[in-house]
This record gives structure tokens, C-alpha cells and sequence, in this order.
């Protein structure tokens, strides 16, 4: 039986669970014992992608407030995962990203005096308002991790500028892309899984105008901003320039703005959420992405899909810089003009500013090194 502490895995959210996932599977590959702690975050997509995946939930801590506030869930969490520390006492903590649970799973490790490894570390826009709150959140892990995987150059400059010590930053792609690969490969090898979507969303199979794919969610989106994107969208479709497919996030909040202004449309197509299989599959499909997602950001310039970023400001200027995405504003008359011009636009050649799809293995090879190097030390925090 293996006594040894294991490393924890905390995630809480869809996309914490798809770009964990390449690290975990490297990890286990190396012969280490992850365990994976769901927070329950998000309680209907998160478990979805987990079955698309294959993961299994070592330890689920069912956390859901609806409507909470960040500061509610954060309190919640933390309670909750305190005695999961203590029970386990782990080598090291994983958390990935700026949600609320990778907050509380790197301060509940700091206050159990256990290592932090912040995945996908060093992203800023310089506005703590935009995103809110994960870019307060995100500055708020670096102090914490003993180990910063950060996805670009940007992001390591950005944690240096920060004080954070050179020899704990290391650039190792998105992990995002791992995931992205992994599900082309999937989607390659199954041979009538494009009949399946086909069948499933005829109206992106034969398109009678240009396809865009639009997402939307983010908590600076919701209320009189997603308004005026809503109204973008029902011109665009009445003058039949554009057919949207807008998967609804689960939030009524989110979903009530839209539902208001585009039900009935023809053009406008509201399905529920997409798995990431069936997301990569609309991405190929499409022709522009609007999008407030960083996720979605990360992929589209990969598979050569100019993507429209609805904020005012990106921590993935990269896309930006590359040509493959732009900033649009929430005016209704801005994104109608945004969306206008880049349909007029040749096609996007793909480009990969984010990684190679080996940021997994590159996580795990610094991880087993690292925990090597820690064998002999004494204090959680030696080294660190």
C-alpha cells in the first residue's frame, strides 16, 4: 500500500477541469498519486466534462451556493477544504487559472502550510475591474505558489515585474492546448462523429449565412452590457448577415438578457451548453467567435478562427498580437461593425501563440523534479 502523501488536484469549473486534466494524466503517468478534489463550483458542467474526459472526482466537496457572491463561496470552500488538508497532508497543491476555487484551494494549502503550484500563472490585464474578480484573484495566488507555470513569455515577464523569484516561473504553454489536440485527435479517429453533429446541429452543418459562435458569460457582461450584445446580434441576424449559435450558460442571469431579445429569430440559434467535443466541432465549423472567454481565446487562433473579444481588456494579448483576435467594446453599434468587418476578412491562417500541446508533460517533468529536490528538505516550505 502506498503511504506516501499524495498531491492534490482542486478544481471547481468546466474550464479548470479540461485544462487540468493534460497535467493530471501526465502526472499519473510519471507514477505520482494525484488525487482530484472537485469543489462543486460548478455543479452541472464541471461533472460533464469530467465524464468526457474520463476524470473521477477522488474527493467531491458538493460546494454549491446559487447566486452566491464570491466572498460567500470563498468562505464556504475554504471551510470545506481545510479538513481535506489535514486529513491528507499532500506533498503539493495543484490549482489552475483564477476562479473562485483555485483562490481557496491555494489559500486553504498556504494556511495548511502545504506548497502551491499555480497552473497557467501570470496572466494580467493590469484592471483589477476586468475580469472581475479573477484578475484580483489571480494576483492574489502568486504569493502563495511555491511553483509558477506560466503559459507564455507575457505572462512570465508579468510575474517577475511582480517580485516573484526567476527560478520558481517557468514557461511551459497552455495546458488548454493539450486539451484542444487531445479532442481533435478524438474527433479524427472517430469516424462518425461528424455525422453525429451534423445530425445534431444541422442548422452549423449547412449554414445559410456566415456561422459565427458566441459565447458570453462573464460577471461584467451580465445585465445592461449583455443587453447591448444581445441587440448586436438580433440586427445582425435580421439583416441576415451572420447565423449565431449562442450556447446559453446555466446562469439565469446570464441567460435572461438574451432569451429576452433573440427568442423567435430565425438566424439565432440558443442550444444549451457545448461539451468540449462539440465545441471544438462548431470552432471548425464557424467562421468568426465572439467571444468572453479566455478559453475560447486561447484555442480559436490555433484553428485559424478570428475571434472578437467582448471586454474592454485581455490578459491574452497574444491572440491580439498574432492578428488572430481583437478587442471589441460593449456598444451594440461596435460589435456590429467589429463582426461586419471580419467576415469581410480572409480566412485566419492558424497560428499558435499559446503552446505546442506539451505543456502537461513539461508541468509534470518540473513537478517530479521538484518534489525530488524536496525529499530531503525539512518544513513544507523549505525551498519553496
Amino acid at each position: 500500500m502506498d503511504v506516501t502523501p499524495p498531491l492534490l488536484a482542486v478544481c471547481g469549473t468546466r474550464p479548470e477541469v479540461v485544462k487540468m486534466a493534460p497535467v493530471i494524466a501526465a502526472l499519473r503517468a510519471r507514477g505520482q498519486r494525484v488525487l482530484l478534489v472537485m469543489t462543486g463550483q460548478h455543479p452541472d458542467l464541471a461533472p460533464q466534462m469530467l465524464r468526457e474526459l474520463g476524470l473521477v472526482a477522488d474527493i467531491d466537496l458538493g460546494v454549491h451556493l446559487a447566486g452566491a457572491a464570491p466572498a460567500q463561496l470563498l468562505a464556504a470552500l475554504l471551510m470545506r477544504l481545510a479538513p481535506v488538508f489535514a486529513a491528507w497532508q499532500p506533498r503539493l497543491a495543484l490549482v489552475q487559472g483564477d476562479t473562485v476555487s483555485a483562490l481557496a484551494g491555494a489559500l486553504a494549502a498556504a494556511y495548511a502550510q502545504v506548497p502551491v503550484a499555480h497552473v497557467e500563472a501570470g496572466l494580467r490585464t493590469h484592471d483589477r475591474h476586468e475580469p472581475f474578480p479573477e484578475e484580483m484573484h489571480r494576483c492574489l495566488i502568486a504569493p502563495v505558489s511555491a511553483l509558477h507555470f506560466a503559459p507564455t513569455d507575457a505572462a512570465a515577464a508579468a510575474l517577475l515585474r511582480e517580485g516573484i523569484c526567476r527560478s520558481r516561473i517557468h514557461v511551459t504553454g497552455n495546458s488548454g492546448i493539450d486539451a484542444l489536440q487531445a479532442g481533435l485527435a478524438r474527433l479524427s479517429a472517430d469516424t462518425a462523429a461528424d455525422g453525429v453533429m451534423q445530425a445534431r446541429f444541422p442548422f452549423a452543418a449547412q449554414p445559410r449565412y456566415p456561422l459565427v459562435l458566441a459565447t458570453v458569460h462573464r460577471r461584467e457582461n451580465i445585465g445592461r452590457r449583455a443587453g447591448a450584445i444581445a441587440a448586436a446580434f438580433a440586427r445582425l441576424a435580421a439583416f441576415c448577415e451572420a447565423e449565431i449559435v449562442l450556447p446559453l450558460h446555466p446562469n439565469p442571469a446570464v441567460r435572461a438578457p438574451f432569451q429576452d431579445k433573440l427568442d423567435g429569430l430565425d438566424a439565432i440559434h440558443m442550444i444549451p451548453p457545448l461539451d468540449h467535443l462539440e465545441m471544438i466541432w462548431m470552432m471548425r465549423r464557424a467562421r468568426l467567435l465572439v467571444t468572453d472567454s479566455g478559453g475560447l481565446q486561447e484555442e480559436a487562433p490555433g484553428l485559424g478562427l478570428r475571434t472578437l473579444v467582448l471586454r474592454r481588456a485581455t490578459e491574452r494579448q497574444e491572440a491580439v498580437a498574432a492578428g488572430a483576435a481583437e478587442l471589441v467594446g460593449p456598444a451594440a453599434d461596435d460589435i456590429v461593425s467589429a463582426v461586419r468587418q471580419a467576415l469581410a476578412r480572409p480566412p485566419l491562417t492558424p497560428v499558435h501563440p499559446f503552446g505546442d500541446g506539451q505543456a502537461g508533460e513539461r508541468i509534470a517533468a518540473i513537478v517530479a523534479d521538484w518534489l525530488h529536490g524536496q525529499a530531503g528538505a525539512t518544513g513544507a516550505f523549505a525551498d519553496a
